[in-house]
């Protein structure tokens, strides 16, 4: 039987791989998927924030992940598909790593 998407189980595998990796995230499901927020404090703000960092949306159709990011202007976009999602959680994963 195939899940459909969000679902909590995967929410929470979502979670779990960052957990994994001492990235403290929020997964938060949305229509046919999941947004995951990187929270880290803010030195201009002086507290703790939450970025949207990326979203997962699934494609029942193509068996496919696609990953999203988001621009300056708060828009979804396209960043590439995945055949599994840890493929696109590793993504996801590296660009947090890569940001200052």
């Amino acid at each position: 039987m195939v899940n459909s998407h969000p679902n909590e189980f995967t929410r929470r595998k979502i979670q779990k791989f960052f957990e994994g990796r001492f990235v403290d995230v929020t997964v938060a499901s949305v229509s046919g998927g999941y947004v995951v927020f990187f929270s880290h404090i803010s030195v201009f703000d002086a507290c703790e924030v939450t970025d949207p960092a990326g979203k997962l949306v699934y494609d029942a159709a193509r068996d496919a992940w696609d990953l999203h990011w988001i621009s300056g202007d708060f828009r979804w976009h396209l960043y590439n598909s995945y055949q599994g999602m840890h493929q696109a959680l590793e993504t996801l994963s590296l660009i947090h790593i890569s940001e200052p």
